[in-house]
């Protein structure tokens, strides 16, 4: 029997495991995929690797301190430009008040982006600090978004809702006002001290924590089906008949999948985990040679409307890295959120051809010049930060004698950076429990 079975190799479990490898504990990761890393997944694109979910390291988080730790390198994000592509023009500037004035919308529109604007400014100077929010920043914690556009043309809205899908996850009806500092205005600021890029993509920091687990640690292809409570410790069935038994589990897979194969959660942690939104998310990753395209190497963050996709995200503005043959590359990244979970998209080339079919009306000037691209979709993408579950957090946190919860959706926060600090949370407490044990 092992001491703990952890459901999940993405960036939670094995950090998790990765946290306990010197306590003296029999781990297990049990992993249904074929690889490890979860959300983190990075796929050679024209021979460089691009990030198909998680995108950044965020600094003086977890994700950075392991990076550090292992080795990963990585480069700043540092973005000097802000675009928005509406009624079919791509509009980029460094300035916010010379991107507001070129674009194609009615004079009241631009009016009130420029207010809009100006005022999330204003707002994410008084609550952040390096790149951080600050704790100043709790009293909009329960305001959402779109409180702050009603009344607003239509085209503004657009625009808005288009930028915050696009950063994070979330429609403006449901994103906490106090992530969009981060996942919005951050952007609007050209903000250079809260972002990071691995070089070697995202899924890099949970394949060098697995390379250093102890060998048969993590097993993949074992899909979980169901986990049950079987007297003094924890029956876990795989999908091919196999029983894995444990003392303690953690379950490190997103929230609907938890729901899935913990069939007999009590009715409040079941309430609780229904409020944790993850929805599916489509992405595609592009890498364009642009030897002679300054202007387009320092893209950045690009707010899309009339899309399948939200956003255009660069991830490194001004980018020098060359092919072989000496080409200027940069890579980029469509976040379909608004698009869903699209598996048929992605189950033939007409969909990756669609989509860069899209990508192109926004960068016309790269047709000819895309050296390869790769559409993924995910069925549960990111944990949206929304009030209503951060009022939950306790709930979703909760552990059940000896079950245990971690994932971007039981953080304060999202994403890798949420789950790595999550994973920490749970290993303190296995930790703890076996120490207790012991005595």
């Amino acid at each position: 029997m092992h001491d703990l079975a952890i459901v999940g190799a993405g960036p939670a479990g094995l950090a998790a495991a990765y946290y306990l490898r010197n306590e003296g504990l029999d781990v297990v990761v049990l992993e249904a995929g074929n690889e490890v890393g979860g959300r983190t997944l990075s796929v050679p694109v024209a021979g460089f690797a691009s990030n198909a979910g998680a995108m950044f390291v965020y600094r003086g988080t977890p994700a950075e301190e392991l990076a550090v730790e292992l080795q990963v390198p990585t480069t700043p994000f540092v973005p000097t430009t802000f675009g928005i592509h509406v009624h079919g023009e791509t509009i980029v500037d460094s300035d916010n008040e010379g991107l507001i004035a070129r674009l194609p919308v009615s004079g009241e529109s631009r009016a009130q982006l420029r207010a809009f604007i100006a005022s999330a400014m204003t707002e994410y100077a008084a609550l952040t600090q390096g790149g951080r929010i600050t704790d100043g920043a709790s009293h909009i914690v329960e305001e959402k978004v779109s409180e702050r556009l009603a009344g607003l043309n239509a085209d503004v809205v657009d625009i808005v809702r288009h930028a915050v899908r696009g950063g994070g996850v979330a429609d403006p009806s449901e994103l906490s006002a106090k992530y969009a500092l981060r996942y919005f205005a951050s952007y609007l600021a050209h903000e250079s001290e809260n972002r990071l890029y691995p070089l070697d993509g995202m899924q890099s920091i949970p394949l060098a924590m697995a390379g250093r687990l102890a060998e048969g640690t993590v097993r993949l292809g074992s899909r979980v089906g169901a986990v049950r409570r079987d007297g003094e410790r924890f029956a876990v069935e795989l999908a091919n008949g196999e029983t894995v038994h444990a003392a303690e589990v953690l379950l490190a897979v997103p929230a609907p999948v938890v729901a899935e194969i913990a069939p007999d959660l009590p009715a409040w942690k079941r309430e609780a985990i229904a409020i944790a939104k993850t929805p599916g998310s489509t992405e595609l990753c592009v890498t364009a040679d642009v030897t002679g395209l300054d202007d387009i190497a320092d893209w950045a963050f690009i707010a899309v409307t009339g899309r399948s996709f939200d956003a255009v995200i660069a991830a490194v503005p001004g980018d020098d890295r060359r092919t072989e043959d000496g080409r200027r590359i940069a890579q980029f990244v469509c976040y379909g959120n608004s698009a869903g979970y699209r598996p048929d998209l992605v189950e033939t080339d007409a969909g990756t051809d669609t989509w860069v079919e899209e990508f192109l009306a926004v960068a016309p000037r790269l047709r000819g010049r895309v050296l390869g691209a790769y559409l993924h979709t995910w069925e549960h993408c990111f944990s949206i930060i929304t009030p209503e579950r951060l009022a939950v957090l306790p709930r979703l946190q909760e552990s059940i004698d000896g079950l245990h919860f971690a994932g971007d959706y039981t953080s304060d926060s999202a994403g890798t950076h949420g789950a790595y600090t999550e994973a920490r949370r749970v290993a303190d407490l296995v930790r703890a429990s076996r120490a207790t044990a012991v005595r």
